[in-house]
C-alpha cells in the first residue's frame, strides 16, 4: 500500500512538472510554483514527515524529464538549518532524475546512512536530475558533454538562492555538496568553481538564476544567485581527466608491466608492443605536468614526479597512524588478512607491524597488493574510445554537439583509429596542432571545467571554505597520484579553513563508508 501511495504522489508531482515544461513557455523557476507531497518515513523506527517539493530549475530545459530537482524538508528542519546536495553521479552518467532520495515508508538508519543522519538532524536533502554524457542525441546534436552536467548542477545551486525567502526551510549560505567517484569529481569541481565566469555562458543559454548577457556582449553574475558552496564531502572524485590516464601510467605502470610480462594481467584486444608503448609514452607525459603545477607539501617543499611517490607514501602513513590509534594494529592486520582471503591475492608484506609497535610500509608493494585484487585499467585508463581497448572510458564527456566523442589527451588523440571526424587520423592534426586551433581551446575548457585543481590552484573563484575527501587505500579506479595531488592543492590553498582529506583504510572504490565520522566533522563546521 506504501508503495503505491508513493507512486501516485510521485506521478501527480512529474505530471505537472513535465506538462509545464514540454510546454514553450518559458519557465519561472519559483519555489512558490513547485508540487508539493507529503512523505512518511521513519529513522530508528521513529516516525518523521518529510514534505517533498518538485520544481523546475531553470527557465530552459533543453532535457526536460532530467532537469528538475527535489527538495526534501524534515518536520524538524529550521530555516537556519544546512541543506545536503546529494549528487547522484557515477562514472560522469548517472544523475538522471529517476534516481530518488527519500522514499514514502523507509526506515533510514540515523548512525550509519547520509539520509538517515540528515533527517534527524533536521538538514534539508536536496537531490536532482541534468544532462550528462549518456544521453542520446536531440536532433542529431549531442547536448550532453562538459560542461552540461556542471552546468546543470550550478543551476541547481542558483535555483536555491534564487528562491532563499521562499524555501520553508534551509540555509543557503550552507549548502553542502556530496557525491561519490564521477561524482565525487562533480562534488570537488563545484566547490572549487564557485561562480567561476567559464560556466556563465553555458548557464545563461539553459536560464539560470542570477546570470544576464550583457549588450557588451559579456555575462555578469547576481551575487544573491551565486553557485558557490560552503563544503564538499566527497569520495574517490574521479577528476583531473586531462592528465588522469597519464597519471595512472605513471604510478602503476612498473606494477602493469611486470604483471603484463608475467602473464599475470591480459589484454587480448591489443598487442604487447601497442601496451608497453602506452606505458611508456603516458607515463612520460606526467613527469612535466607535476613539475608544472608549483604545489608544495606541508614542509613548503615542491612536488614534483621524483619526490611525489614519497609524498603519496606520506599520506598512506598518515592514515596507517591514525587507523593504529582508532583500531590497533592487531585488527588492521585481521583486516588485510580478510582482505587476503577474499580477493584471493597473496599478503606481499606491504604492510608489516612489528612487535615493538612500529610498522613498515612499502608502496610499489602496496600497488601490486591492489592490482592482484582488482585488474588494473587499460593503456590508457580513460580515454581509449578510439583505441578498442575497453568500452570504459570517459570521451564521450567531450567533444562538440556535432561529435558522440573526443579523445582528451595527447597519446589518444594520436592514436585515434575510429571514424568520427576528431584524431590525428581524420583531422591531420597533431595534438599540440589540433589544440592550438579554436576547436582544441574548446576542448581545453571542457576539461577544464570537469577538474577541481584546476580551479583551486588558480584561485580566482569562490572557493568553498570546508573540505573532507577520502580516497580508499584499496581502490585502483584512479592514481593515488591523482588524489594526493588533489589533496596537496586543498591543504594550501588559503580559502580553505578545515582541510579533513585523505586515504581510508584498506577501502574500494565506493562511497559514504564513514558517514558517522564524515557527518561529525560536518557538525564541527557548522
Amino acid at each position: 500500500m506504501k508503495r503505491i501511495i508513493f507512486l501516485t504522489l510521485l506521478a501527480g508531482l512529474l505530471g505537472c512538472a513535465l506538462h509545464a515544461q514540454n510546454s514553450s513557455e518559458k519557465q519561472s523557476i519559483s519555489f512558490r510554483s513547485a508540487k508539493k507531497a507529503v512523505l512518511n518515513v521513519s529513522v530508528d523506527g521513529q516516525p518523521v514527515k518529510v514534505d517533498w517539493y518538485v520544481d523546475n530549475y531553470v527557465k530552459y530545459p533543453n532535457r526536460p524529464q532530467d532537469q528538475l530537482i527535489n527538495v526534501y524538508v524534515p518536520e524538524n528542519a529550521t530555516k537556519s538549518s544546512p541543506i545536503m546536495f546529494y549528487v547522484n553521479n557515477g562514472g560522469w552518467i548517472a544523475n538522471s532524475y529517476s534516481d530518488h532520495t527519500i522514499a514514502e515508508g523507509s526506515d533510514y538508519n540515523g548512525t550509519y546512512d547520509r539520509v538517515g543522519v540528515a533527517l534527524k538532524e533536521g538538514y534539508v536533502v536536496v537531490s536532482y536530475g541534468c544532462r550528462s554524457r549518456a544521453n542520446e542525441p536531440v536532433d542529431g546534436s549531442y547536448l550532453g558533454h562538459s560542461p552540461a552536467t556542471m552546468t546543470d548542477t550550478k543551476a541547481a545551486v542558483r535555483y536555491l538562492r534564487h528562491n532563499r525567502k521562499a524555501l520553508p526551510a534551509g540555509d543557503v549560505e550552507k549548502i553542502f555538496i556530496t557525491g561519490t567517484s564521477g561524482g565525487g569529481a562533480l562534488s570537488t569541481l563545484i566547490a572549487a568553481s564557485g561562480n567561476s565566469p567559464d560556466f556563465f555562458p553555458s548557464l545563461h543559454e539553459i536560464g539560470a538564476a542570477g546570470v544576464s548577457l550583457e549588450k557588451d556582449g559579456t555575462y555578469s553574475s547576481d551575487p544573491a544567485c551565486g553557485d558557490n558552496v560552503l563544503g564538499v564531502i566527497g569520495y574517490c572524485p574521479i577528476t583531473d581527466l586531462g592528465h588522469a590516464c597519464a597519471a595512472y601510467e605513471w604510478l602503476y605502470g612498473d606494477t602493469r608491466r611486470i604483471m603484463y610480462i608475467t602473464g599475470e594481467m591480459k589484454y587480448p584486444t591489443v598487442d604487447e608492443n601497442s601496451v608497453l608503448s602506452a606505458f611508456a609514452a603516458l607515463a612520460e607525459q606526467y613527469t612535466g605536468y607535476v613539475g608544472g603545477l608549483g604545489l608544495k607539501d606541508e614542509e613548503g617543499n615542491l612536488i614534483t614526479s621524483a619526490n611525489l611517490k614519497e609524498y603519496i607514501s606520506g599520506l598512506m602513513h598518515e592514515e596507517i597512524a591514525r587507523t593504529i590509534e582508532e583500531i590497533g594494529a592487531e585488527q588492521m592486520q585481521k583486516d588485510i588478512e580478510k582482505k587476503t582471503r577474499r580477493g584471493n591475492r597473496v599478503n606481499n608484506g606491504w604492510l608489516v607491524f612489528n612487535d615493538d609497535g612500529s610498522y613498515e610500509y612499502d608502496l610499489d608493494k602496496h600497488l601490486y597488493y591492489v592490482a592482484k585484487y582488482t585488474t588494473l585499467k587499460p593503456a590508457p585508463a580513460f580515454s581509449n574510445k578510439g583505441l578498442f581497448v575497453t568500452h570504459m572510458n570517459e570521451d564521450s564527456l567531450f567533444g562538440s554537439a556535432e561529435v558522440p566523442y573526443c579523445p582528451f589527451n595527447e597519446y589518444s588523440w594520436n592514436n585515434d583509429k575510429e571514424d568520427n571526424g576528431v584524431g590525428k587520423d581524420e583531422t591531420c592534426m597533431s595534438w599540440e596542432e589540433y589544440m592550438l586551433t579554436e576547436e582544441g581551446r574548446e576542448l581545453a575548457l571542457q576539461i577544464k571545467m570537469t577538474s577541481a585543481i584546476d580551479y583551486l590552484l588558480e584561485g580566482t573563484s569562490d572557493i568553498a571554505p570546508y573540505w573532507y575527501v577520502r580516497h580508499g587505500m584499496d581502490d585502483r579506479d584512479t592514481s593515488f597520484a591523482v588524489e594526493a595531488l588533489l589533496f596537496a592543492a586543498i591543504r594550501s590553498n588559503p580559502k580553505v579553513a578545515s582541510r579533513n582529506v585523505g586515504f581510508a583504510w584498506l577501502m574500494p572504490h565506493s562511497g559514504d563508508y564513514d558517514v558517522p565520522e564524515a557527518y561529525s566533522w560536518l557538525k564541527t563546521v557548522l
